[in-house]
């Protein structure tokens, strides 16, 4: 195991925590919807190094596991803790990777879904290396959630898949799902997702900050009022922390896959 600076760890984990506690949101996608923080710097940091520490192994749950925990702390709040809680779980029972499988099935199966273990689910086949497998059964689900009529369902399907054809480097795939689409629906991953993305295929500056900026809107939206502006303060000081991070998040695809990704 890599020997993590533990004092650095546990401000990572604090910042995250601190954040989250600190954010209330008013619907059900904006609860989904995991916020980019205005702390951006000191997660970066934290997870920078924690990054670097797991590449040195070999085994491939820690080698791919960077990927999942990338876009966690792009989300920020709730989701980027989440994705560290489920590091060092999986770090010390390497089994539950290997059910993620049967669990990402039974969810699916259910007649209403728990999009925010999905969610979860789905991270811990991308740590497994099995993000293939996750798009098939994602695949087949969506199709029959449309077949049923069950547009809510189909739509969140459709959002994990964004997710993990991001961590599979298949960006227009990515691009091309229809939930991207919604405009009509005030759901921050949309923007968020579509500004990774085009920082991922080197679309034009303008239309990128243009996502980012509709993601900060939407974000806004599920504020109370008393945290308005100390939110728009720390937006503007955000969007080039969250580029770097996703160019990281690129190299980290590119080697867990061993190719150059272009655009």
């Amino acid at each position: 195991m890599p020997v993590f600076n533990f004092s650095l760890k546990r401000n990572l984990d604090v910042h995250l925590e601190n954040f989250f506690n600190s954010i209330t949101v008013r619907n059900k996608y904006g609860a989904m919807a995991a916020m980019a923080t205005v702390i951006f710097a000191s997660v970066y940091i934290g997870w920078a190094y924690a990054k670097r520490s797991c590449k040195k192994q070999k085994k491939k749950v820690h080698a791919v596991f960077t990927r999942s925990m990338s876009v966690g702390v792009l989300h920020g709040g709730k989701l980027a803790l989440e994705r560290v809680i489920d590091y060092h779980r999986a770090r010390a029972d390497e089994a539950s990777l290997q059910s993620a499988e049967t669990e990402l099935q039974d969810l699916l199966i259910e007649e209403h879904p728990d999009f925010v273990k999905l969610q979860s689910t789905i991270a811990k086949l991308e740590m497994s290396g099995k993000e293939a497998v996750a798009v098939g059964i994602l695949e087949t689900q969506l199709k029959r959630a449309r077949k049923e009529g069950k547009s809510h369902v189909a739509y969140e399907i459709e959002m994990l898949l964004v997710e993990m054809h991001i961590y599979q480097g298949e960006f227009k795939k990515a691009l091309a799902c229809e939930c991207l689409s919604h405009e009509e629906i005030s759901d921050a991953r949309r923007p968020l997702y579509k500004a990774i993305i085009f920082i991922m295929l080197e679309y034009p500056r303008e239309e990128v900050m243009n996502c980012w900026e509709k993601f900060i809107d939407i974000r806004i939206c599920f504020q109370f009022p008393s945290s308005h502006q100390n939110q728009l303060n720390g937006a503007a000081t955000t969007f080039n922390e969250f580029e770097r991070a996703v160019k990281m998040l690129r190299n980290d695809i590119n080697e867990a896959h061993g190719k150059q990704i272009k655009p």
